[in-house]
């Protein structure tokens, strides 16, 4: 019924505005608006940014034209100008091949090197995401260049912020990138999501879907076109909703987003911007499941049951997360110099319940003598405050002609943990049999982080298409821990600080053809864990910092989009620790550095248009990631990834046929001769889209995902006994249709 109902909201749109507007498809939806005259729209660009600027070039207002060229029609690509490996989903990619309900690692994951894992399907809670073998926290997240993430261990929560229908594009650059490129995680690599610029003209669409699992979404865009009254104001209003019942048994998830953008002309010279996103996220926290329980209850049991006499009631185990992101932009070019300035603040709050052990492997009675049934209840927040200035200007000329760039991020950050036991029948606090002596309190604590990065670049083109950049910044960083964590009260605070150097060179060859190389340090701040023990550090902890090599090639023209890459990345300083007895309390962590990895690889994607509408596509990649003191590979890292298809845009009609192909990796704590449980096989999986457009004004998909429902394990945590794991979804299907107005 309610699909229907949008369904004649949309026919009443789309008759209500069958008329084409003049000129509606003759700008692309984020080419940036040029200054001509008091009350016309004004872009400056970003002050050092990098990203699609040659990626999406065919994507008109009205997103329903075809895409006519490789560059275009890709989903996957790198930038002629990019000086690092990196790969660009663009929005036509996000538009009309994505799942419409993608978090950005379900749209990530096709990209060469990346894995993810939705075991309840695309978008409803990612449980993993790698980059050559670097963790989720290994690497930095962006919106519109401002680094995001939990600051505890710089983690994020992908279902809390920005999902498929608030993105424009998605650049990952699988590497520190310059001296200009700010965040606490670097080291692995940064993925930049970048809203869309509000367009020029009013207007907007109306969207709905129906899926397997019971799953629903609707949303809308609403477009305010250039408003000369105020001087050149340009808005875009989006929301989206979205619930399943899921695609793991009782594992529903629920999510309301909005987000607003404005952009603000001053004059000739200056914009600002604009940014606000709310959302709410409630579901039913799923986890792995043993070899015994799938075998018994299927592949799509996700350890939740209909019995509230157990851990594993699905109303025992929940969470609701709330989260926001708003800044204010300033971009301005001077003349002499250009500044582009951003004043951000983002938070999260969590709350959820949680059966001890709803693997149901340990009885009730083990933990309560009544027989009331033992979980948790937490509460996790934190909002995190910060700039980022950055100001650059040009001096030479001829061989000399270099663009100088300096600029600083601070970022001051405040997370609260609050942690109970409690018996989940009646929700009130209890102590545990297993915890004698202890009360019900786990966790209550604070920490504090504040950060300042500060850096200094070149950006010298001695010659036509010749660009280098040496770089250079400096990192101060520090956390504070006061209260209690696991039972035990601490008050620990640590200072650290790194000095990183980088120097990149991009050579433009010919028009279509561009070289590139890379030398840079990355740097991981060490996480908020170090500070959660009674053990003294032996000695001061140094950051993780990495030193990456990398070079690589990039071709594209209107037939072919193609690009190449070899690394190879040394991480040192490896934060590592053991267990010991301190003043009577067993089991503290005591911290150091040791050891590191070598990771090493090649890359390449590929898109060739064949003609009538048809092109091709494949990446890859052979990664190794291996440990300097066992040279055994590291948990999480792929011997391999792949992606081939066949992409068909003409007329009304558009479609795809993508495979993603997994290598072999190792889970728990990585590659273990002694334990056959930690190597996983390689795995792949087929999404299918078939898709009809009209008049540009009505589109229609049918998505397909896993469409040969294969349900090879995509995750598992090693345990040499009863190992748990993670499948691939069952095949599933979701149609959609959207209104342009």
């Amino acid at each position: 019924m309610r699909f229907t109902a949008s369904l004649a909201l949309m026919a009443f749109a789309l008759g209500a505005h069958a008329q084409e507007k003049p000129g509606s498809s003759d700008a692309p939806s984020n080419a940036p608006a040029q200054p001509n005259a008091q009350g016309q729209p004004l872009d400056l660009g970003q002050v050092g940014a990098t990203g699609a600027a040659d990626a999406d070039n065919e994507d008109p207002n009205a997103p329903n034209a075809q895409a006519k060229t490789a560059t275009a029609i890709a989903p996957t690509q790198s930038s002629l100008t990019a000086t690092q490996p990196q790969t660009i989903l663009n929005s036509h990619f996000i538009k009309n091949i994505a799942q419409p309900n993608s978090d950005y690692l379900a749209i990530a994951q096709y990209a060469p090197s990346v894995v993810n894992a939705t075991p309840n399907g695309a978008g409803y809670s990612s449980k993993s995401g790698t980059i050559r073998g670097f963790q989720d926290g290994q690497y930095n997240v962006t919106w519109d260049g401002i680094p995001f993430g939990d600051p505890s261990a710089f983690g994020h929560a992908t279902v809390s912020f920005f999902p498929a229908a608030v993105l424009d594009h998605v650049v990952i650059d699988r590497g520190p990138g310059t001296a200009s490129d700010v965040g606490n995680a670097t080291f692995g690599g940064t993925i930049s999501l970048f809203s869309a610029t509000p367009p020029q003209t009013a207007g907007g669409q109306l969207f709905s879907a129906i899926g397997t699992g019971a799953s629903w979404e609707e949303g809308g865009t609403l477009n305010s076109g250039v408003i000369s009254q105020t001087g050149g104001t340009t808005a875009q209003l989006n929301f989206d909703h979205t619930r399943t019942n899921g695609l793991l048994e009782n594992a529903g998830f629920r999510r309301n987003n909005w987000s607003f953008k404005v952009d603000q002309p001053i004059g000739n010279n200056t914009v600002v911007t604009l940014f606000s996103s709310v959302s709410d996220v409630q579901w039913n926290t799923f986890s792995s499941i043993t070899t015994e329980a799938a075998n018994v209850f299927g592949k799509s049991f996700g350890n939740l049951n209909s019995d509230p006499n157990t851990q594993a009631f699905a109303g025992y185990n929940t969470d609701h997360r709330r989260a926001d992101f708003e800044y204010i932009g300033v971009q301005s070019d001077l003349g002499v110099v250009r500044i582009d300035n951003k004043v951000y603040t983002y938070a999260l709050s969590d709350e959820g319940l949680g059966g001890l052990d709803p693997t149901l492997r340990t009885p009730n009675s083990v933990n309560l003598a009544d027989g009331g049934v033992p979980g948790t209840q937490s509460l996790s927040q934190y909002r995190s405050w910060g700039d980022i200035f950055k100001i650059e200007g040009d001096v030479g000329h001829g061989w000399t002609s270099t663009t100088i760039r300096a600029g600083t991020w601070l970022e001051h950050a405040r997370i609260s943990q609050f942690e109970q036991d409690v018996d989940l029948r009646t929700n009130t606090p209890v102590q545990f049999l297993t915890n004698p002596g202890m009360g019900s309190l786990v966790n209550n604590n604070t920490a504090i982080t504040n950060t300042a990065q500060t850096f200094l670049e070149f950006e010298w083109k001695p010659l036509p298409g010749l660009t280098i950049t040496p770089g250079y910044k400096h990192i101060n960083f520090n956390r504070s821990f006061d209260g209690l964590q696991n039972f035990v009260g601490l008050n620990n605070s640590a200072n650290y600080s790194a000095d990183l150097g980088s120097v990149t060179a991009n050579y433009r060859i010919t028009q279509p053809v561009s070289v590139y190389a890379s030398w840079a340090m990355g740097f991981q701040a060490p996480p908020v864990s170090v500070l959660q023990s009674l053990a003294p550090q032996q000695q001061p902890l140094d950051p993780q910092k990495t030193l990456n090599y990398q070079s690589g090639i990039v071709y594209k023209d209107d037939k072919l989009a193609a690009d190449f890459d070899v690394y190879y990345i040394d991480f040192a300083n490896e934060i590592n620790s053991v267990l010991e007895t301190v003043d009577g309390v067993v089991n503290q962590p005591v911290f150091f550095n040791q050891g590191g990895v070598i990771y090493k690889g090649v890359e390449a994607e590929a898109t060739y248009e064949l003609g009538h509408g048809f092109a091709v596509t494949a990446n890859g990649s052979l990664n190794s990631a291996k440990s300097k003191t066992t040279q055994l590979t590291i948990a999480n890292a792929p011997s391999s990834t792949a992606l081939f298809g066949v992409l068909y845009d003409r007329g009304p009609f558009f479609g795809s046929f993508l495979t993603k192909f997994i290598g072999t990796r190792f889970t728990g704590s990585g590659e273990d001769p002694q334990n056959p449980n930690a190597k996983l096989p390689a795995y792949y999986y087929s999404d299918l889209v078939l898709g009809f457009r009209y008049k540009k004004r009505l589109k229609v998909q049918l998505l397909v995902d896993n469409l040969f429902n294969r349900r090879s394990p995509t995750e598992g945590n090693g345990a040499v006994i009863d190992p748990t794991f993670y499948f691939l979804p069952v095949r599933n299907f979701t149609l959609s249709a959207t209104v342009y107005f």
